[in-house]
């Protein structure tokens, strides 16, 4: 007796993956990079990070109407899970200390990224869209965010990377406008 043999397309292996990873940012490094991607937003400049244990501290300048002032944000249980970064709005602070109602600056918040920035009803729970910046094929989740001197200590669980993404022009450019080097291209002796 013959038994047919199916084939079953299995499913790949993930191109890479991790088990409970420890990362280690550079604060200062993280200004910097958070400076330049701030000045495409003009409701916000100039960024500081600052904090102590498991309690981030964003001191920066809001611009809303004719007001502008200096706003220190503490973020808490900072988390990250289905490429959407989600916190707890702590304790906030502006004109050198006066308390601020968090409810101001969720809505401001809401205001200035509504495609972006959602707060859970009822709570101070803030959670920010990423998946443009985080590509499908990659699983990333973090369990826990510590601040120990210039280092932001970040805790990754389990993730992987399945797959990288063709780009969506494979020719390569030679740098002069108008021309690229297509993969059928013969070379001159």
């Amino acid at each position: 007796m013959i038994i047919p043999v199916m084939t079953v397309p299995l499913l790949s292996a993930p191109l890479v993956r991790w088990d409970d990873l420890h990362v280690v940012f550079d604060i200062p490094a993280v200004e910097r990079m958070l400076r330049r991607r701030l000045d495409e937003v003009e409701a916000l400049s100039n960024l500081e990070l600052d904090g102590r244990d498991d309690k981030l501290g964003l001191v920066l300048q809001v611009h809303w109407k004719s007001v502008s002032m200096r706003v220190r944000v503490e973020l808490r249980e900072i988390r990250l899970r289905h490429r959407r970064l989600g916190f707890r709005l702590g304790r906030l602070r502006a004109l050198g200390g006066l308390p601020v109602p968090k409810i101001a600056v969720l809505r401001t918040l809401q205001e200035i990224m509504p495609e972006r920035v959602t707060v859970l009803p009822g709570s101070d729970v803030v959670v920010v869209d990423l998946r443009t910046w985080i590509p499908p094929e990659v699983c990333l989740r973090i369990v826990a965010v510590q601040v120990v001197g210039e280092g932001l200590h970040v805790w990754l669980a389990s993730g992987s990377v399945t797959d990288i993404p063709l780009p969506q022009n494979p020719q390569l450019s030679t740098g002069k406008s108008g021309k690229s080097l297509s993969s059928k291209a013969s070379t001159a002796t």
